[in-house]
């Protein structure tokens, strides 16, 4: 029986970053759509305007729009500040929620306190709110894109657009989501070197967060979809399933 993914990009990228995964899920016998989340991609929502709210309604509106039943949800990276709030809002159509090598916030917490972050103070001072790229630094584009090739670093960095910085001080209820008693899964990217919240490491530090998650793990870096579509693809079927 064919599995039905969404797929929910993080920060700076847009749908377009899934496309070899939704191209070997099909080669699975899948199919999988992926999502531009407001002010990304082909969007042309004003940045200035985004909030994670935005993101959670764009996402649930598109999956009911489209009618899908027995949804796999996955996000990438900031993607999982985004569909903890898919799963509350539509959850009788969500069979597994996935945190791909993604961040898991503590209930009713911010990812980012605006109070004392430089990044946030950075994204108030433009006029799109947001915060490029280029601002997170040498170390944190260095671990992103630890296990590229130059080429696909070129590629990637060159599509990139601002990250709008609402998503990413507005308090998550995780609580809620985990009353939908719906499944969670992380997928482990065990090279991902990127720093975040002071951690060498995305696991154990956020998927330790989620109630008794399935775990699958790929040898890769933290952006899988470029350079282990395969295995991505691989690792959210076999947890699609219950392999």
């Amino acid at each position: 029986m064919a599995e039905t993914f969404v797929l929910v990009h993080g920060a700076w990228h847009g749908a377009w970053c899934w496309a070899a995964v939704i191209n070997q899920l099909a080669v699975l016998g899948d199919r999988a759509y992926a999502v531009d989340l407001p002010g990304h991609g082909m969007s042309q929502v004003d940045r200035a305007t985004v909030t994670l709210d935005s993101y959670v309604n764009s996402v649930a509106e598109f999956i009911e729009r489209h009618d899908l039943k027995n949804v796999v949800l996955a996000g990438h990276s900031l993607g999982g500040l985004t569909i903890p709030g898919v799963a509350v809002k539509i959850p009788k159509r969500i069979k597994r929620v996935v945190w791909v090598t993604a961040l898991v916030a503590l209930d009713g917490q911010p990812l980012t306190n605006p109070a004392n972050s430089p990044l946030a103070a950075l994204a108030e001072s433009r006029p799109d709110r947001s915060i490029p790229i280029e601002a997170m630094g040498e170390a944190f584009i260095k671990g992103l894109t630890s296990d590229m090739s130059p080429p696909l670093i070129e590629y990637v960095m060159s599509a990139l657009c601002p990250q709008p910085v609402a998503p990413m001080i507005t308090p998550v209820a995780m609580k809620a989501y985990f009353d939908t008693g719906i499944p969670s899964s992380y997928l482990v990217c065990e090279d991902d070197l990127t720093p975040v919240a002071d951690s060498p490491n995305w696991h154990p530090y956020f998927s330790s967060r989620l109630k008794n998650p399935t775990l699958k793990f790929v040898k890769s870096g933290h952006e899988v979809m470029f350079t282990h579509p395969v295995e991505c693809a691989q690792a959210l079927h076999e947890l699609a399933i219950g392999k």
